[in-house]
Parts: structure tokens; C-alpha cells; sequence
């Protein structure tokens, strides 16, 4: 999958990672690779030839990351601390980084790359953090002017919307994430921040009675995907994917244990489950089959949805190039190749429930509309159906679902507004100077 970021060096030189290449890379000119590990947020040092950076077997990893020290020379990089999220600044002699969504200072020597004192927190337990791949939502500057993103400050809201992009109401509620429509469209499930802390639980808002019930409890839930009987919710935990019956007539079980899940799932119509892991440089899709309990792999990608008659899936892939993704259906079982629905790079495919349309979202945050022949085994252009102000636009689960009626619950920003920033000064004064 494609995903970019950079980091600034002076005015001339600059330091990039590549995920789903895995590799971090040394501009300007011709790319030229400095590290080939699965890495996050790379952040130089003042001596801008050496450079921090977190590592981190996938999104969701219960080890968490590790915060290394690499050089451009590409000398073996130092391991600094292990068990961190997100990514890692430093200013005014300290470390600055995120765990836990609590935003930590600790002092460093620059001359042995190590921790030179304890850490001591800056916030409570509030710090935002983007949830596909564990970037806190920080910035500090040189001279330790520090801004991050509170999660008490979300203005994100779950509303509706037509298939012309007029808002039709809002769902009351803050923290909200993932949501998913029951089959028969009287519930919906969703990952719930209840707390504003950063752990969410699973929760299932019931229509016709408007009451919300929770769950689960553990506060790292995420990703639920019903059954087709509208029953049971399957969902992601920090180390497996769970089962748990939707009236609560009995406990919570593992169906699945032993790999870095991260959820993006589906249930077919007969039985079978299709989800995303994180191996080697890549996510994949595997299937689960209730009938022998069976798992086999599908495909490289992710955010993989059935078509309703659960002949066809839906996913986002790779394509040649290493920093491009695009959406692909392909027959679940049976004779036939992938075929690419988007023109461009895409995410979040999810079906019309006449299995004859699929909905994507664009890289800009257009919602986006294909048209699918499964006799054919062909599709039409893609064509927008409106701009969207949905809160992530690529790898970040599925942040959106369609009725029956063609009515869209967006996890959405509000019109013309933002989320305010925090901005902290004078933190340098109350841990202590740097040795």
C-alpha cells in the first residue's frame, strides 16, 4: 500500500520513507535506500547525518515499536527504547514521543545515543494518534514550543448523507470509529472511545429501540464485521480476531490467534471470513473457513469486502509500481483473474447491496461509484458521486457504510472546521534543563 512521509533536513536535503517498500530513502536526486526495515516517522538528530525513527512489525503489533537511531551512511542503527507509539522528535536535550496516548519527554545524550534521565509526561492520557500505522498526532519545534492533536478535541461526527452528498442528520455521539451495518439494517456496530482515552471497546446502537449497548471491555476492540444472521460481531483485539454474540447470551471467544491482525474483515454469506494480517513488508488477505476452520491465503492487500452473493471480493492491492495502490474485485472461488475498478489509487471498497455497484474512496476524500457486471466479469469507468469530508481517506479500516436505500454513514468532519490544536510552552522549565 502507498503511504509517504517525509522529514526536512536544512533547506537542500530530505529523508522519506516508502511503506509497503519498507524502506527509507535519501533525497533529492534519484532515490537512493538508507534502511530496508518496516519503520515510521523518520526524525533527524542535529547533526542532521544521524536520524530517529520508530520500527514496528504492523499496526496494532502488542510489542509495540522501537525507537532506533539510523545514519545515513547506513551504518547499524542503535536501539534506543522498545514498547513506544508513534513516532519520536527531539528538542531542547530530550526525546519527545508518545505511548499509551501520553505524550512523553525524556532527556538524551547526543554524544552516546542514549537516555540520560527519566521520562516525564507532558499530557494525560489525550494524545490523538492516526491508527493505520501509529503516527502521534505531535509536533515540537527546536527551541520546545510543542502542538499536538487532543483526542477530547475530535470534531469527528458519524452522519448521513444521500447519493447526491446532501447531509441528512447526524448520529449523537463522539469517539466513534469503524462503522458497520447490520445485514438486515437494524443495528450498528462500531469501535467506541467512550473514556476520550484512546481504548476503544465495541458497541452496537440498536434503531428502532435507540439505545447503545457495549460489547466489550478491554479498550483495544476495533474492526467489528457482522455474521450474515446479524447475530454475532467479529472483531479485532490487540493479538486476535474475537467472536462475541450480539445479545449478549454468552462470553466473548478467540476465533483466530497468532498473527498481527489488522481486522479490515468480512463474513461471507456461507461462512467464510476474509481479513487482513501484517507479514514481511506487506499486508495480506487470508480466509477463515467456519465449515473446517481452515485458513488460506488470497491475495496481497487489504480492506477486502464480499459481494453479497459472496462470489466476489473486493480489495485494496499493489500494483507494479511500489508506491501505488489501486482497487481490484476478484472472484472468491472459481476461474478468473483480478480486475482493477479504480483509476487511480483507492481505498475502502464497499458493496452496493445489489452487487452491482461498489463504492470507494478516493484518495482526495471523493466518495467514488463503479458499476459491476458479474456475468460480464467487466466494470465501468468510475464516476463521483460527491466530496466527502471523511475523517481518513486511505488504510485506515472502513469509515463508512451503505443502507439498503443508498443512504451513507460517514465517519465525517463537520463543514468549514477543524480540530484545534494544543499548544505548550515553557514544558523545558517544568522537567529541568538538559545536563
Amino acid at each position: 500500500m502507498a503511504l509517504l512521509c517525509f522529514r526536512r533536513l536544512l533547506t537542500d536535503r530530505f529523508i522519506g520513507f516508502r511503506i509497503g517498500a519498507a524502506r527509507l530513502y535519501r533525497l533529492p536526486g534519484s532515490p537512493s535506500p538508507v534502511r530496508a526495515e518496516d519503520i515510521c516517522g523518520p526524525s533527524f538528530l542535529p547533526d542532521g547525518r544521524h536520524f530517529l525513527y520508530s520500527e514496528s512489525r504492523a499496526p496494532n503489533d502488542p510489542q509495540g515499536e522501537s525507537i532506533y537511531v539510523g545514519s545515513l551512511d547506513g551504518s547499524s542503527p542503535k536501539l534506543i527504547a522498545s514498547k513506544t507509539s508513534g513516532n519520536t522528535e527531539y528538542a531542547a536535550g530530550n526525546l519527545v514521543y508518545g505511548q499509551d496516548h501520553i505524550l512523553w519527554a525524556q532527556p538524551f545524550d547526543l554524544r552516546r545515543f542514549e537516555f540520560s534521565g527519566s521520562p516525564t509526561s507532558l499530557t494525560s492520557q489525550e494524545l490523538d494518534q492516526e491508527l493505520s500505522f501509529s503516527h502521534a498526532e505531535f509536533s515540537v519545534s527546536a527551541n520546545g514550543v510543542l502542538v499536538f492533536q487532543s483526542l477530547s478535541d475530535s470534531s469527528a461526527r458519524l452522519a448521513w448523507f444521500d447519493i447526491a452528498g446532501k447531509e441528512l442528520g447526524q448520529i449523537g455521539g463522539t469517539g466513534y470509529r469503524d462503522p458497520r451495518l447490520s445485514p438486515d439494517g437494524r443495528f450498528l456496530a462500531l469501535s467506541s472511545d467512550d473514556e476520550r482515552n484512546g481504548k476503544s471497546v465495541i458497541r452496537v446502537l440498536d434503531f428502532t429501540r435507540g439505545i447503545s449497548s457495549r460489547l466489550t471491555d478491554g479498550g483495544n476492540e476495533g474492526s467489528p464485521a457482522w455474521s450474515p444472521d446479524s447475530k454475532r460481531i467479529t472483531y479485532r483485539t490487540i493479538d486476535a480476531l474475537t467472536e462475541v454474540p450480539v445479545d449478549g447470551s454468552g462470553p466473548a471467544q478467540i476465533l483466530l490467534k497468532g498473527e498481527a491482525y489488522l481486522g479490515h474483515m468480512d463474513w461471507s454469506v456461507d461462512g467464510h471470513l476474509v481479513f487482513t494480517v501484517f507479514s514481511g513488508i506487506s499486508p495480506s488477505l487470508k480466509v477463515y473457513s467456519t465449515a473446517d476452520r481452515q485458513v488460506t491465503p488470497f491475495a496481497i492487500g487489504a480492506e477486502a469486502r464480499f459481494s453479497p452473493d459472496g462470489k466476489w471480493i473486493a480489495y485494496v492491492g499493489p500494483l507494479s509500481a511500489l508506491d501505488s495502490d489501486a482497487i481490484f474485485i476478484a472472484p472468491f472461488r472459481g476461474p478468473g483473474g483480478y480486475i482493477r475498478v479504480s483509476s487511480g489509487s483507492g481505498a475502502q471498497p464497499t458493496w452496493a447491496h445489489d452487487g452491482r455497484r461498489l463504492f470507494y474512496v478516493a484518495p482526495d476524500r471523493k466518495l467514488m461509484m463503479v458499476e459491476f457486471d458479474p456475468r460480464a466479469k467487466s466494470a465501468a469507468a468510475p464516476r463521483v458521486l460527491f466530496q466527502s469530508r471523511i475523517i481518513a481517506p486511505s488504510f485506515s479500516d472502513t469509515q463508512y457504510a451503505v443502507s439498503r436505500d443508498d443512504h451513507f454513514l460517514i465517519n465525517s468532519l463537520p463543514a468549514n472546521s477543524s480540530s484545534p490544536l494544543t499548544l505548550i510552552t515553557g514544558w523545558t522549565d517544568a522537567i529541568g534543563k538538559p545536563k
